[in-house]
Formats: C-alpha cells, sequence, structure tokens
C-alpha cells in the first residue's frame, strides 16, 4: 500500500516504477557551480545588449523561482513523505526532496553571479502582486495536512491528501513553472545567459520526471482509494488546473509589460499554459478543458526528452 503501511522492507519492490523512477532520477545529478556563468555576467553588464525588457523578465523569473522550490521541497517532506509510507516511493521522494534543493542553489548561483538585489529577488514572495499570489495559492494545499488532527485514515484525510498530490504534482511542478522556463531558455536560442540556460535545461528535464512521477503516483492512489476519486473531487482538481492558468497568464503578463520579447508573445504563452493544462489533466484520465492539442514551443519538448549527454569533467577542473 502507498499509505497507512508499517512496512519498512525495500525488497522485494510493491512498485517496480517507483524504483525505475528513482533510478532516472539520479541520472541527472549536476550541481550548479559547474556550469561557467562567466559568458552571462559579460552580457549581462554589457551596455544595450540586453534591452531594459529582457532584464526585467529574468529579474521577475528569478524572483518566482527563488522560493518556488523551497515550497515544493518543504511539501514533498512535510506532507507527502510523512505519508506515503511505501518504501521504494520514498526513495523517490528523498532524491526529489534533494533536486529542489539543487534548483533552488541554481537560483541564488544565478542571482549572486549577476549581481543582483537578493532582498529584491527573493523577497518578492512576501509581496503584493502575481508572484505572491502564486505563492499563497499553491501553500494553501498543505496547510491542512500540517493540522494536527490530520490523518490519512479517514476519507476526508485521504481526499485531501490527493487533492495535496493533483495540486503539487499537476498544478504546481507540471504547470507553475513551464511559462518561465520557455522564457528563460529562449534567451540561449538568441546565444544569450547560455550558462543560466544550461542550468535550466537540467531543472527542466529534473521536473519533467518530477511530474512523470507525480502522475503515476497520483494514479496508484486513486487504484487503492477509489473512494476518493469522486465527481466532487474531479471537478475541484479541474478547476484548481482552471485557476493555475489564470495564474500563469497574469505572470506572463506580468514578465511582458510590453506584450512580447525576445520573439515570443502573450498569445504564444496563453496558447501553450492550456496546452500543458489539457495533457496533465489527461494524465489522470479527466477531460481537457480548453482542447489545444498542439504546443506553439515544440523545442521545448526536444530539451524534456533529449538525454543528458554532457560530461562535466570535460569542462570543468576538479580539485580533490
Amino acid at each position: 500500500m502507498l499509505i497507512n503501511s508499517q512496512e519498512s522492507q525495500l525488497m522485494p519492490f510493491q512498485y517496480p516504477w517507483a524504483w525505475e523512477e528513482f533510478k532516472n532520477l539520479c541520472k541527472n545529478h549536476w550541481l550548479p557551480q559547474e556550469i561557467s556563468m562567466a559568458s552571462d555576467i559579460g552580457q549581462w553588464k554589457t551596455p544595450g545588449l540586453l534591452t531594459v525588457d529582457e532584464k526585467h523578465l529574468i529579474r521577475k523569473i528569478l524572483a518566482f523561482f527563488a522560493n518556488t522550490d523551497v515550497l515544493v521541497g518543504d511539501n514533498i517532506v512535510m506532507s507527502i513523505y510523512a505519508h506515503v509510507t511505501n518504501p521504494e516511493c520514498r526513495q523517490y521522494l528523498c532524491g526529489q526532496a534533494f533536486q529542489e534543493s539543487i534548483h533552488s542553489w541554481s537560483y541564488s548561483h544565478i542571482v549572486e553571479s549577476l549581481s543582483m538585489d537578493q532582498n529584491e529577488v527573493f523577497g518578492e514572495f512576501k509581496r503584493v502582486g502575481v508572484i505572491k499570489e502564486k505563492h499563497d495559492y499553491q501553500s494553501q494545499f498543505m496547510q491542512g495536512i500540517l493540522n494536527a488532527g490530520f490523518s490519512t485514515k479517514t476519507h476526508e484525510g485521504r481526499e485531501l491528501f490527493l487533492r495535496n498530490l493533483c495540486a503539487y504534482y499537476l498544478g504546481m511542478e507540471g504547470m507553475q513553472f513551464y511559462s518561465a522556463f520557455v522564457l528563460l531558455l529562449n534567451f540561449k536560442r538568441r546565444n544569450l545567459m547560455s550558462g543560466t540556460a544550461e542550468q535550466l535545461e537540467y531543472i527542466v528535464r529534473d521536473e519533467s520526471l518530477h511530474c512523470r512521477f507525480g502522475t503515476k503516483l497520483i494514479n496508484q492512489y486513486v487504484i487503492e482509494n477509489p473512494e476518493c476519486w469522486t465527481g466532487r473531487v474531479k471537478e475541484l482538481v479541474r478547476e484548481n488546473i482552471h485557476h493555475v492558468v489564470e495564474l500563469e497568464d497574469a505572470f506572463v503578463n506580468d514578465c511582458l509589460p510590453n506584450g512580447e520579447v525576445v520573439g515570443l508573445n502573450v498569445a504564444q504563452f496563453q496558447t501553450y499554459i492550456r496546452y500543458i493544462a489539457d495533457r496533465r489533466l489527461e494524465s489522470v484520465g479527466l477531460e481537457p478543458l480548453y482542447g489545444v492539442e498542439e504546443t506553439p514551443f515544440p523545442w521545448m519538448n526536444e530539451i524534456m526528452d533529449i538525454p543528458k549527454e554532457k560530461n562535466f569533467f570535460e569542462t570543468r577542473v576538479t580539485e580533490y
């Protein structure tokens, strides 16, 4: 069982898919300081190379990322790991929590490298604005599970836990990162901010693996707790996804105050986030909301699907 089990024996596996996902997770191991930021620093400091709008965009995205993975990591450790008792699933969750810490390190490494104001970037989620709205909306799904009286041994508890899984693996990791990923990775397509983009490429692949594991976890949970997957819960999940889409529209508008930047426009992102939303809903057997079948950014699929080939030991000096 995924929950409410006292079994601590790892093998033989009850869920071989979870162990395979854990091994896949380990293949994408990397550390931020292994990626050179020298060209990014030079480009950031070169007058006129990046426009005011482009620098605004980069700051906004880093302000969103700076604390988002902290929130995801907190939910994994404090909410999900505490109640998913299966050993091989817990192995994966440990690995995922570690990767979320690496992502937070990566964003701080970029902020430091570009000599940005740390208080401004890391504190934006506390101020009024769309980044605070995104943070506050997502954090609510963890609060009920952290209550002292919460238990997955009650129907209400199991249902709340399922909603948390859907909110984080579908709405948070499955959707709220992707507009920002596209915006930053597009700089590399113009030979700009290549160090920042390279770190984002690794993070994109991590998050794709997290979302895939989360989808399998949700589907297995539903198999074992079908009484929780009611029409009301399904509709709540769809409503949450719809609200995340609205938040992403607002976030992109905030990042692109003039409607477009580096060859990308708001309309493309509206299509993209709806394409992602439909895929997330379908992954757990729910009907899509928007009917968007094609992505305006097919090159993002290539980044998520191409296996890591770079050998860090060929590109950096290692001291022992």
